[in-house]
C-alpha cells in the first residue's frame, strides 16, 4: 500500500472509531438494595467508597484501584462534585454522556451508578481506540485514560500523528508529545488529523501522568 492510500486508509478508519455509537445497553441493577455502607477511617485501603469500587467494577472486570485513581483525579472522591462544564459526581461523568445508558444527571448523584457509568465509557474508550495486542498495558491505561478525559478521537490524531512521523504510535511517551503538538497548525492541518486542533493537549498529559503515578501507588498498597 503506497503512503497516500495509507492515509487515505487511516483517516476512513479514524472516522469510523469516531463515530462508533456507544454501548446503549441500560444501566440495570447498579444500586442493590442493601447497599453497601459508606467505610469507616481504617476500614478502607483507598477511600470510604472501596466497596463500591470493587463490586462495581467487579462486573465490568475493570481494576478497581484505577478507577479509584481516576475518582480521585476528577473529583477527591466528591460525590456531589459538579465541573464548570457540567460534568458530575465522583468520576465526573457528563449527563449527555450519561444519557447514552438512560442515566440522567440526579442519578449520577449515586455514587454506585457514577462509577458504573464511568466504567461503561472507559470500556467504550478502549474499543474505540483499538490498540493492537503488542500495546504494553501500562500504554493501553495510559491511552485509554486520556481518552476518558478528552476523548478518543484526540488520542487517535495523535497516534496518526506518531505513525506519520515515524514515531511508535503504540507507546504512551511518545503519542503525547503529538497530543501536545495538536495545538500548532503545522500538527492540527496535516492530512491524517480528522478532530482538528485541540488547545488542551497538556492538560490531557499531564491529567493522564498524574492518574497513572497515582495508581501505581495504589497497586503498590
Amino acid at each position: 500500500m503506497n503512503r497516500k492510500l495509507h492515509i487515505l486508509y487511516i483517516l476512513f478508519a479514524t472516522l469510523l472509531v469516531t463515530l462508533m455509537p456507544l454501548d446503549k445497553k441500560k444501566v440495570y441493577n447498579v444500586v442493590e438494595a442493601d447497599a453497601e455502607q459508606l467505610l469507616a477511617e481504617g476500614e478502607y485501603l483507598i477511600s470510604p467508597y472501596d466497596n463500591i469500587f470493587q463490586r462495581v467494577c467487579r462486573r465490568h472486570n475493570v481494576d478497581w484501584r484505577l478507577m479509584s485513581a481516576i475518582a480521585y483525579g476528577e473529583s477527591r472522591f466528591n460525590p456531589n462534585a459538579q465541573s464548570p462544564r457540567g460534568a458530575v459526581g465522583l468520576m465526573q461523568v457528563m449527563p449527555h454522556i450519561a444519557k447514552n445508558w438512560d442515566v440522567t444527571a440526579e442519578e449520577l448523584l449515586d455514587p454506585a451508578i457514577n462509577i458504573d457509568v464511568a466504567c461503561r465509557l472507559y470500556k467504550s474508550m478502549q474499543k474505540m481506540l483499538r490498540l493492537p495486542k503488542e500495546t504494553s498495558n501500562m500504554d493501553r491505561i495510559a491511552f485509554t485514560i486520556a481518552s476518558y478525559n478528552c476523548g478518543a478521537s484526540r488520542i487517535i490524531d495523535a497516534r496518526n500523528l506518531a505513525e506519520c512521523y515515524d514515531d511508535p504510535k503504540n507507546e504512551w511517551e511518545s503519542v503525547s508529545d503529538y497530543l501536545v503538538l495538536l495545538a500548532q497548525e503545522e500538527y492540527y492541518n496535516h492530512e491524517s488529523v480528522v478532530a482538528g486542533r485541540f488547545r488542551e493537549g497538556n492538560i490531557t498529559v499531564a491529567y493522564t501522568n498524574k492518574v497513572l503515578g497515582r495508581y501505581r501507588k495504589y497497586l503498590a498498597m
